[in-house]
């Protein structure tokens, strides 16, 4: 995990924990992180057959966020991550289940039970191992832009959890 220095980036400090969710088997597996241009750091992995991964990063390693993607399966996974932070902190979790057998079974899953994907968990700001990733309560009741679509309806239609803009609430009403 050597992260190269140049004198005209902020000093910066990562550091990667994996971790399992669930009754995974912890096995060994390395992360590499070298830092890209300013603000920039590339992860480098080689996953392992049958595994889905989530990445989770932290400014301060009290809170602990997910990242908006998932990997799956064997062989080299690449992500470039940007923070502003002068410190950036990054967890690979990883769940290996049965019946999960590709990115798209990984995705459309739902770990935690609360009727919500993985994928729309994350790339929503949700945990997909909680199904009360909030304080304001169970994930897929919640209604973040207050438009009145809870977060199973906005995840059915493929509207976005976080703007009232979108086609289901446009009316338009003519008089002849």
């Amino acid at each position: 995990m050597k992260i190269p220095s140049h004198k005209w980036l902020l000093p910066c400090f990562c550091m990667v924990a994996l971790t399992t969710q669930g009754n995974s088997d912890p096995a060994p597996q390395k992360m590499e992180i070298s830092q890209g241009g300013l603000g920039t750091f590339n992860l480098d992995w080689q996953g392992a057959t049958g595994r889905t991964y989530f990445m989770q990063f932290s400014l301060n390693l009290v809170d602990w966020h997910f990242a908006p993607f998932m990997n799956f399966g064997e062989g080299g996974h690449y992500r470039g991550f940007e923070s502003n932070g002068d410190k950036c902190f990054f967890r690979l979790c990883y769940e290996d289940i049965e019946g999960i057998n590709s990115l798209d079974d990984a995705m459309n899953a739902d770990f935690d039970g609360d009727g919500i994907s993985n994928i729309f968990e994350v790339t929503h700001g949700y945990n997909p191992y909680d199904e009360e990733s909030t304080l304001d309560g169970l994930d897929a009741a919640l209604d973040p832009d207050e438009d009145g679509l809870g977060n199973t309806a906005e995840q059915t239609s493929g509207t976005n959890p976080m703007s009232k803009d979108h086609p289901l609430l446009q009316l338009e009403v003519t008089a002849d």
